[in-house]
């Protein structure tokens, strides 16, 4: 197998590893409604629920970058994966808002791992292809997530753990033949030059403004996962089946803003794009807010998801390719922040929606939409060196 084969190959096994993410993800998203009947929570213990996978994520943040940095992104890929598919068929047997925010926790914590673990992963395949496709691997998480809203749909009269659980068998049996493919991802020279340093540290400067967008992005994309369906059923009045088509709309948009994300990045610069899509995502938000018609708030959830495609992609593949930092810590310091927002974002939009309603306390995504386009300057490419 020639270097360029095996760079492909490996990139369509990053790919895989990034549906499997994104299939957890849409399949529990397009159930929220079934959970919340099923546990018998209000909005505001939902959102509460909810933070239980920030938490999660955050704790695993801490020592993520360190699990990669020893082991190779492969094998921490593989694992996480493994014990993602055997946590988040729990949540369908949650009965409580406890049990519901332990099976959150347990989902948020294997899924952060693998985050970054894939994501270096991706890093690693963009540099030995030699042409951006950190987008199309993101986009295949977005594909996942498509595929899983639909099927929440039409699994919708199927108990969750039954549904989870037939999903997590279907992707574990496909993930030993893709796994053999990827990179081991040992930064071995790196390792040799640097010491390791203990301990928890704050971000390099460079990254804390990158985080601080991946932030804003990451609460966007969860506020239309974690409410889009409830705002469809509850204040629209659509059925739990039609409810979940919001996000597979969502979804759908962003696999096409990802797939041809990269072509995107080599035709205008990532400050144009995150600025442009940003304010289409405003847009978006502002129309499945307002209208009064179903149809017409699928179509505004559509345009969110075309909005935000890229630009997740575009911050996790400058924080891997920062200068002097190693690609590990770059994603899972940008990560760590980005995901520090799943701790406010679902507690802060239901205690608005218990006071307000849930209509208006969704306008904290427009306002974080406006915040990506303000400060899209911070994702320009840093100049490379003469010589």
């Amino acid at each position: 197998m020639t270097e360029q084969s095996r760079a492909n190959a490996a990139r369509w096994a990053c790919g895989y590893c990034f549906a499997m993410g994104g299939l957890v993800h849409g399949s529990v998203m397009g159930r929220i409604p079934a959970l919340k009947s099923m546990t018998a929570v209000d909005e505001q213990q939902l959102g509460q629920a909810l933070l239980g996978a920030g938490f999660g994520a955050l704790l695993a943040f801490v020592f993520a970058g360190a699990l990669v940095r020893r082991y190779g992104s492969r094998a921490i890929t593989v694992a996480s994966g493994l014990a993602l598919m055997a946590c988040f068929p729990l949540l369908g047997l949650a009965r409580n808002v406890w049990e519901l925010a332990a099976g959150f926790l347990l989902v948020g914590l294997t899924f952060a791992c693998m985050d970054v673990a894939m994501n270096t992963q991706a890093v690693e395949v963009e540099r030995r292809i030699g042409r951006p496709c950190i987008s199309g691997l993101h986009g295949m998480y977005s594909l996942g997530g498509l595929a899983g809203a639909v099927g929440a749909a039409a699994f919708a009269g199927l108990a969750p753990i039954w549904h989870f659980t037939l999903l997590a068998l279907l992707a574990v049996a496909g993930l030993p033949f893709f796994a053999r493919h990827l990179f081991e991802g040992r930064p071995e020279s790196a390792l040799e030059q640097a010491p390791a340093k203990r301990g928890w540290r704050l971000p390099p400067p460079g990254l804390i403004g990158l985080g601080l967008l991946t932030l804003c992005a990451f609460v966007s994309e969860g506020a239309v996962a974690d409410w889009g369906a409830l705002l469809l059923h509850q204040v629209l009045g659509a059925s739990e089946r039609v409810a979940a088509l919001g996000f597979a709309a969502f979804s759908a948009t962003m696999v096409l803003g990802r797939l041809f994300g990269d072509r995107l990045r080599v035709r205008f610069a990532d400050e144009a794009l995150v600025r442009t899509l940003a304010l289409l995502a405003c847009s978006g938000m502002l129309l499945a807010l307002f209208s009064p018609w179903v149809g017409g708030a699928i179509a505004g959830f559509a345009l969110v998801g075309a909005g935000l495609s890229i630009v997740v992609p575009v911050l996790i593949g400058a924080a891997g390719n920062r200068p002097g930092v190693e690609p590990s810590s770059g994603v899972a310091a940008v990560a760590s922040l980005g995901y520090g927002g799943l701790l406010m974002g679902p507690p802060l939009i239901g205690f608005l929606a218990e006071h307000v309603g849930l209509r208006l306390s969704l306008l904290v995504v427009v306002g974080l939409c406006a915040g990506l386009a303000l400060k899209a300057s911070l994702v320009r490419r840093p100049p490379r060196a003469n010589g």
